[in-house]
């Protein structure tokens, strides 16, 4: 089984082009399935049937998986059978008669601008780590920038002088994003004084690093970004993509077109983008019935 799993890795990575975030999911699903099936005695992929993986399927709801993680792993276990059916490792896929589960859409979770104030002045910008800090966030916020993206930038793509990031200037779907001034402040603080400490190769050309002079990770910067949270005491469940949402949000909400918006979070369709102008749209409602004195509801 063992060999299996790690030349149906390979496939991803060399046939499919599968993203990294996508095979590190497609890798912990299967690697959790294993671990199960391991319970069971079963040491061979045809031996696994439609009963032991709905039996699979139950164990994680009774682990209290979210209906989101559940429908993810049914969707890495069809592509997996597929890719069984077509070596012929297996004669029937299991999965067939399996219904996927139906996974309940939550709006994104939003920050007030109280909220995104108070978490981007608890970085202590008296030491090197806290400099480093305070522009990942700053820049976060004014971007909209993906987690993936804000690790990926090289110190090319930042223009302190006009003020912008350059996304995917390498092909097609070049982004031209500006930053407002306490953004590129921040910045400026953070590569001239910070990340000179930081840099333990002068050939570096990621832009964040750690304190070991690597690359940031995403999950150091989910801990990160975890950890001001709760310095901060805002009871809400932030991470990195709730600054993303927020950057959304916020400019739609003071007016900004939803097209510059989509343009600069590299949406691929406009419905996407569409989804926090809904949110708003339900925000100005419920305050409305709330605040009007003269929206009232019927019958009262």
């Amino acid at each position: 089984m063992e060999r299996t799993y790690i030349n149906f890795c390979n496939y991803l990575m060399t046939k499919k082009g599968t993203s990294a975030n996508t095979l590190a999911s497609y890798q912990r699903d299967l690697r959790q399935l294993m671990i199960f099936l391991q319970t069971k005695s079963i040491s061979n992929w045809a031996q696994v049937n439609d009963e032991i993986l709905t039996e699979y399927f139950d164990s994680l709801k009774r682990a209290k998986k979210s209906d989101a993680t559940i429908s993810r792993s049914m969707s890495t276990m069809r592509c997996f059978y597929k890719y069984l059916l077509s070596k012929k490792i297996v004669s029937l896929n299991p999965m067939t008669g399996i219904k996927g589960q139906r996974s309940v859409s939550r709006p994104p979770e939003i920050l007030t601008g109280d909220e995104v104030s108070l978490l981007l002045w608890q970085p202590d910008i008296q030491t090197c780590k806290g400099i480093r800090d305070k522009a990942m966030l700053e820049v976060l916020y004014a971007s909209g920038i993906r987690a993936s993206e804000l690790l990926n930038l090289k110190l090319a793509d930042i223009n302190l002088e006009i003020g912008y990031i350059m996304m995917n200037h390498h092909d097609d779907n070049e982004r031209i994003i500006p930053l407002y001034s306490l953004a590129v402040q921040a910045l400026k603080s953070y590569i001239n004084e910070s990340r000179p400490l930081l840099c333990a190769n002068s050939k570096e050309t990621t832009l964040f690093l750690n304190t070991n002079g690597q690359p940031m990770t995403r999950q150091g910067f989910w801990k990160l970004v975890k950890g001001y949270t709760a310095a901060a005491k805002i009871e809400k469940d932030i991470t990195p993509k709730t600054l993303r949402h927020s950057f959304a949000a916020h400019l739609l909400e003071n007016g900004a077109d939803i097209n510059m918006v989509k343009d600069m979070m590299g949406h691929s369709s406009i419905n996407s983008t569409k989804v926090y102008a809904k949110l708003l749209k339900n925000k100005y409602l419920t305050t409305y019935e709330h605040c009007h004195p003269r929206a009232v509801k019927a019958g009262e």
